[in-house]
């Protein structure tokens, strides 16, 4: 016998077609799915009927894939947060639970590798071999695993002594002590992967005639260097020598970005060179100053050029940054630097010196302060994120905590307009020297559209889409300035084009989103809906943005202690699943015990209120435990040795 539920006619929504029904449903966020799969029955089973093109619809809705990406490719692309996925329903929960760590509305793995017996002062994570780069400051280069620290490789502090290096696909650049440039390759692409570079296979080693060739303290510095024998895993073999001639000096910066390398050097500090990696062929030299500028007002005069002392470099394949003090210089690299055709010629000796991008200050960084956003500290989001069991943690954990407990919340908010009437009205002394805006760092998002300069006053300028400076467009028009009130020091995008890891001097770290909602479960309202693949999210911090301070990675009380120890903290990554530093493991910890005493003191009704244990115990993993005393002197925990640290976001995938 039926039920009257069988008899009623369908939803309106199953009364069509499948086909038309499964593209209506191609409109809807996932937020919305939830809640229409619970109407009636029969929409239950259409759901379980049609399960994975609803949820593969939905992930393209929600920017989590492109279309016609298959559901292999994407689990591959971003191992190992996505390992093993076998329906587009589970790599939506995936998905939208990592966004919501980062949001701080689920949970956070923090925690770091025991420390040796030297400060980390540069890192770099490759995230295809899951292992560290570390250089450390008495000298020496070591590769770590990251699931539990184990030593893979190494070279000498004898050997390598540099504050610097750099990896980018596969290829690991830093300093030699022979006035010059190294470059080594992962030992497991030299034979298992075919690259190729201006329609040439890349071979490792570089070999004579070429002047990149290979040296022989590199070669026996090689055989040296392996310690873990089992496998290649973390091994790198010499593969160039770029040799800097002595009148140039040292080399004071480099950045590298495959298939380039810039470099700068101490006796000419307006010059830089950019050089194939896979080759150590000089592709091209600029000096800054030379050229035409663009971008800035007719008001602003380019500073002297003994001012132009480069502070910071980045790549992209199309552009080449560099950052002063006064000014951000942008040049468009000439074509054959990135090109994969064998004919690409170079500009001749006697053209024109290039087009200099030029983003700087009319004002001074006082007023800019007064017209740029603000971070507003948010009211508390009490929000319970649901339990989780946490399995297979490898890592070196620290603690595992509530995204909210770690993560304090700033909403970015205009400025006001009684600042800004301020600041229009206000009067500056005529001949006053002009205060420069002080940029020491800056950085081209991964897509290389955009780009970000940080200050030592506290302030961001991002300059969206730059390229169209370019097409007359001045930088004033396209850049918004965020001001974090404190000095910054160093920037990070992720790989995502959604957030931007900035540390300061004070020893603070905060995390930026940008179009927050850009993956959101829900609806989005600010954007239509838009399937193809050149779609992206149109960035700004006008709206939609946040900003969010690592509690557990503060050190207001101490500022300046690492300085005195004889070298600050420096070092700092993104990933898609996590960001990586460089900070003090015991002092991360010491953060930990106060919060999880805190914590304790807030359930327990027997110690006389305010009273918390006297100590803890902390797991940072590898069977490696802390036992901490509990007080108000953070100087107590402080080690002085930095290491590599980490908050994961995925601790519940």
């Amino acid at each position: 016998m039926s039920s009257a539920a069988d008899t009623e006619p369908p939803p309106p929504l199953l009364a069509l077609p499948a086909d038309i029904s499964l593209h209506v449903l191609s409109y809807l966020s996932l937020h919305d799915l939830c809640h229409l799969r619970l109407v009636c029955r029969r929409i239950h089973a259409f759901f379980e009927a049609h399960e994975e093109p609803i949820y593969h619809q939905a992930a393209i809705y929600h920017h989590f894939v492109r279309p016609q990406t298959s559901l292999e490719d994407v689990a591959d692309a971003h191992e190992p947060w996505l390992g093993g996925v076998r329906d587009w329903k589970e790599l939506c929960r995936r998905w939208l639970t990592l966004e919501r760590n980062w949001d701080g509305r689920g949970f956070v793995r923090e925690g770091g590798f025991r420390p040796s017996e030297d400060t980390v002062i540069d890192f770099e994570i490759d995230e295809e071999q899951r292992t560290a780069i570390s250089l450390s400051r008495k000298g020496g280069l070591s590769v770590r695993a990251l699931e539990d620290g184990r030593l893979l490789w190494a070279l000498s502090s004898q050997y390598v002594a540099t504050a610097r290096c750099e990896l980018s696909n596969g290829f690991l650049v830093f300093m030699a002590k022979h006035s010059g440039l190294e470059i080594w390759r992962r030992a497991a692409d030299v034979h298992s992967t075919v690259l190729r570079r201006r329609g040439q296979v890349v071979h490792t080693p570089v070999v004579t005639p070429s002047p990149a060739a290979i040296r022989d303290f590199q070669v026996q510095a090689g055989v040296l260097a392996p310690v873990a024998t089992d496998s290649n895993r973390g091994h790198f073999v010499p593969h160039a020598y770029v040799d800097i001639s002595h009148d140039m000096g040292a080399i004071r910066l480099l950045r590298v970005v495959y298939p380039l390398l810039a470099y700068v050097c101490f006796n000419s500090p307006n010059d830089i060179t950019v050089v194939d990696v896979t080759s150590g062929e000089v592709l091209w030299g600029v000096s800054v100053g030379q050229g035409p500028m663009v971008g800035m007002s007719p008001r602003f005069t380019f500073p002297p050029t003994q001012d132009c002392v480069a502070m910071d470099l980045d790549l992209t394949r199309e552009h080449l940054c560099v950052c002063m003090y006064a000014v951000v210089v942008v040049f468009r690299l000439p074509a054959h630097c990135s090109s994969d055709d064998s004919d690409a010629m170079p500009p001749s000796s006697d053209a024109d010196p290039p087009d200099m991008l030029v983003l700087g200050d009319v004002d001074t960084p006082a007023a800019r302060q007064t017209t740029a956003h603000l971070l507003m500290l948010s009211a508390a989001d009490r929000t319970e994120p649901a339990p989780v069991a946490i399995h297979g943690v490898s890592l070196p954990v620290v603690a595992t905590a509530r995204g909210q407990d770690v993560l304090e919340r700033f909403d970015i908010v205009p400025p006001s307009l009684s600042a800004q009437r301020a600041n229009m009205h206000a009067l500056i002394p005529a001949n006053a020297p002009r205060t420069q805006p002080g940029f020491v760092c800056a950085r081209f998002s991964p897509d290389g559209k955009h780009l970000v300069a940080a200050t030592a006053f506290g302030l961001l300028y991002f300059a969206w889409d730059f390229a169209r400076v370019e097409r007359g467009v001045p930088f004033s028009e396209i850049t918004e300035y965020l001001l974090i009130d404190e000095p910054l020091r160093e920037v990070s995008w992720d790989s995502e084009l959604r957030r931007l890891a900035v540390r300061t001097a004070w020893e603070d770290v905060y995390i930026v989103a940008i179009n927050a909602s850009y993956h959101s479960s829900r609806s989005r309202s600010n954007t239509h809906h838009d399937p193809s693949p050149s779609s992206s999210p149109r960035l700004t911090i006008s709206k939609d943005a946040a900003a969010y301070r690592l509690l557990d990675f503060s050190n207001r009380e101490l500022f300046g202690w690492a300085r005195g120890q004889g070298v600050p903290f420096q070092g700092m990554q993104m990933t898609r699943t996590a960001l990586w530093l460089v900070w003090d493991v015991a002092l991360l910890a010491h953060a930990v015990a106060k919060r999880e005493a805190g914590a304790v003191g807030e359930h327990n009704t027997d110690p006389a209120p305010g009273k918390y244990p006297s100590s803890i115990s902390v797991s940072t993993g590898a069977g490696w435990r802390m036992v901490l005393t509990v007080d108000d002197d953070a100087g107590e925990a402080v080690s002085g040795v930095g290491s590599v640290c980490f908050v994961d976001f995925t601790p519940d995938l």
